[in-house]
């Protein structure tokens, strides 16, 4: 599933005195089955693009095209929803989208939203929590008793649970330590190659990304500065 962007721009608050014009003329494809990281400082726009693929944000001008859905400014997010399963995103900060009360409802809650019946959804719940390193025993914990590291396990679990052709994910090992770090970065690099989807990652560590993407787009005050292989 390619993603297009053209000639899009992003303002935040457009037409008052807190005007902030966070993304300029963005031009940009991304590959169906690559592993595309966007690097930049804070403040970049690296965010703001990435909430664009699947709608939480819609353009102020230009347009993105998703396989065969268009985003525009003039789209309601409502008529989108076809979307929001084809690209799943995982925030910077996993207890921002960890709502229920246990780690199994958190993750049957979006195959429930699509149509999926219970039992089918706790089945799709137990292979998720396997594929991103978790057994049973924490279907029915609290995700808020876990590391941040398991936080982010979860969340990842969450979105793939709707099987997305898309897996976006912002900042995936902030405030982790090293090892945490690495067994991130391990079960990214697992997903990609084992479920051929295409990932996108938000990151300001160009150390990190050089090692695991296949191509890096540099941003900078809103737009792209370069774009190639890491190398």
């Amino acid at each position: 599933m390619s993603i297009t962007f053209k000639e899009v721009e992003h303002t935040y608050s457009e037409n008052t005195p807190f005007s902030y014009h966070a993304l300029k003329g963005i031009d940009l494809n991304i590959k169906t089955g690559s592993m595309t990281a966007l690097i930049g400082h804070t403040g970049s726009g690296k965010s703001t693009l990435i909430q664009h693929i699947n709608a939480l944000l819609l353009p102020t001008a230009g347009e993105i095209k998703v396989d065969d859905i268009l985003i525009t400014a003039t789209d309601k997010p409502e008529t989108l929803k076809p979307l929001r399963k084809k690209a799943g995103l995982v925030f910077q900060f996993p207890e921002y989208q960890l709502f229920e009360e246990t780690i199994l409802k958190d993750i049957i809650f979006g195959p429930k939203n699509f149509g999926v019946n219970e039992e089918e959804a706790i089945e799709i719940a137990k292979e998720t929590l396997e594929l991103v390193g978790l057994d049973e025993s924490y279907l029915e914990k609290s995700p808020f008793d876990l590391s941040g590291g398991q936080k982010r396990r979860v969340a990842i679990a969450g979105v793939i649970a709707m099987n997305p052709e898309v897996l976006i994910l912002d900042e995936p090992t902030a405030g982790l330590d090293p090892g945490g770090r690495d067994e991130i970065f391990n079960l990214i690099k697992k997903l990609h190659r084992d479920n051929n989807i295409t990932i996108i990652l938000s990151s300001h560590s160009m150390d990190d990304m050089a090692k695991l993407a296949q191509t890096i787009i540099v941003m900078n005050h809103g737009k792209i500065e370069f774009m190639g292989t890491p190398r």
